[in-house]
């Protein structure tokens, strides 16, 4: 109720065209592109051709499937900074909508789903963790559980824009836990805002099967082209 005032108040401007009335109007969210065939089975990269994967289970080795909506240009790359970086909030909710109906479409399911954490220093900075906000969304569009506990940054990680794989890699590796109480061979969604190599949501997985998971999809808003 208070945000439905709050937008009487302060009505709703698109994340990326800034048009008055809705957080992604109907025009840009046209004009989104989506990933498109063929692609990796396995981490949803697209590919030049049908061949089935590109290679990535050889470093992506916890990670069951990693899926983004839409490719991270146009509307979807102004209205995710602005999200994240200058704390427009009430975009979770299309964005999030666009990240399950990429899932729905994958006829992909879980039984819970986690954010990637940040670490408190970077937290305090921010004031909110992007990623969180979105796998609450996405708990509320798919009638998903609370998680059992919660994943932990464990140490501070440089950020890895601008790295190649194998740095991101290694800049992630065994820099998160899980929290909480066991998983009993659960199945888990682990999301993210933007994901490129994949290497964050990697570690992630790795930390949550190590704790018990059964298998671990990450998904995130978009998709980087390496």
């Amino acid at each position: 109720m208070a945000l439905r005032l709050l937008d009487l108040v302060l009505p709703p401007r698109c994340g990326s065209c800034r048009a008055v009335g809705s957080w992604l109007c109907e025009r840009c969210r046209g004009r989104i592109r989506r990933l498109e065939e063929p692609m990796c089975r396995r981490c949803g990269a697209e590919l030049e051709s049908a061949r089935g994967d590109c290679g990535c289970r050889s470093r992506l080795k916890s990670l069951a499937r990693l899926r983004s909506a839409a490719a991270y240009e146009g509307p979807i790359e102004i209205a995710v900074q602005r999200f994240k970086y200058q704390g427009w909030r009430r975009l979770a909710e299309p964005l999030a909508k666009l990240m399950a109906e990429r899932l729905m479409i994958e006829g992909l399911a879980a039984s819970w789903a986690v954010a990637v954490p940040l670490h408190p220093q970077r937290l305090r900075q921010r004031g909110f963790n992007q990623a969180e906000l979105l796998a609450r969304e996405l708990r509320r569009r798919l009638h998903l559980e609370t998680p059992p506990g919660e994943l932990q940054r464990t140490r501070h990680t440089p950020s890895q824009v601008g790295h190649d794989r194998r740095w991101r890699l290694e800049n992630v590796h065994d820099a998160f836990a899980w929290r909480g109480a066991g998983l009993d061979g659960r199945s888990l969604l682990v999301v993210d805002d933007v994901a490129t190599t994949g290497a964050t949501l990697e570690a992630c997985a790795s930390a949550l099967r190590s704790a018990g998971s059964g298998p671990v999809i990450g998904v995130s808003i978009a998709r980087v082209a390496v």
